[in-house]
């Protein structure tokens, strides 16, 4: 819920702010699928992600030195099966380098430990 808030409060004045630039530059080529693909950096306390849709690079870090993995899966339209990408030992990251088709991504942030599995977030974004 917290994190749903925050996006919608960072949402908002981007999208007026994108709606009021195609509509003083109609004509001019802009497109709206242009506009809303955008790097996504999100933080836990667990560990942190951050993901680059111009060269389909994810990062994840791990935070927290709990014996736990930190992780990130992304699926959906624009990939081609289940892509995850995890990291375990606070301060140690791994960048995975992913070849999405363009579209939508569903992310699933979590945790794990053996075979137990702790969701944290769940979001998506444009690839």
């Amino acid at each position: 819920m917290h994190k749903s808030v925050r996006r919608m409060l960072i949402a908002a004045p981007v999208t007026t702010a994108a709606c009021l630039g195609l509509v003083l530059t109609a004509g001019a080529g802009t497109s709206a699928a242009a506009a809303s693909i955008h790097n996504v950096n999100e933080r836990y306390a667990q560990g942190s992600l951050s993901y680059n849709p111009y060269t389909d690079d994810i990062t994840v870090k791990d935070l927290k030195k709990d014996g736990r993995t930190f992780a990130v899966s992304l699926f959906g339209p624009a990939s081609d099966g289940v892509h995850v990408c995890k990291v375990s030992g606070k301060g140690k990251s791994k960048t995975c380098n992913f070849n999405f088709n363009s579209g939508r991504l569903n992310v699933l942030v979590f945790t794990e430990r053996g075979n137990q599995h702790w969701d944290i977030d769940k979001f998506h974004m444009d690839a």
